[in-house]
């Protein structure tokens, strides 16, 4: 790879605060890279740094509603795999409808950028549901939550977190 991954102390500026938090305070083993905003895509991020497509990950949020009941989450599937977000998503936050989250409103409550949602340090009651198949990698590569970062870490660390939850099938082509 052709990016200079470091601890997140020496470059917090590419974190926002909630993301510094989290890995400060639960002393995660997470680095912190710079990149070019317009190479932030996993495409052109494997085109311009030689980051393996298959360490990649990209994660969106969705909102599921019970009756008035909204709950969010983080979905986390590899690069160049889209969710399948039928039951896979559904059953675990035990919503009838799902869709994906109003952009103003993530940006609002995560503190992060478009196109740049990590699943670390989102709100607690927030789940994260990752693709069972992330774990076959020993490292990912995320997004920061700024434009301009990206975050290297050990997959098993997902295990680690209390709301995220593993779904078999959840990333599909």
């Amino acid at each position: 790879m052709k990016l200079e991954f470091m601890e997140i102390e020496k470059n917090p500026e590419l974190l926002p605060d909630s993301v510094y938090a989290y890995i400060l305070n639960h002393h995660l083993p997470v680095q912190v890279a710079e990149i070019d905003p317009a190479y932030a895509d996993g495409a052109s991020l494997h085109a311009k740094y030689d980051v393996p497509l298959e360490m990649e990950l990209n994660c969106l949020v969705v909102e599921g509603h019970r009756n008035e009941d909204i709950r969010y989450a983080a979905i986390v599937v590899p690069y160049g795999k889209k969710a399948n977000m039928n039951a896979k998503v559904r059953n675990p936050l035990d919503v009838k409808k799902i869709s994906f989250a109003d952009l103003a409103y993530v940006t609002e409550k995560t503190g992060m950028e478009y196109g740049s949602i990590t699943p670390i340090g989102l709100p607690k009651e927030w789940k994260i549901l990752i693709d069972a198949s992330v774990f076959a990698q020993e490292y990912v590569v995320v997004g920061s939550g700024k434009a301009n970062g990206k975050l290297l870490l050990p997959s098993a660390l997902f295990r680690n977190i209390p709301n995220c939850i593993a779904v078999e099938g959840l990333a599909r082509d």
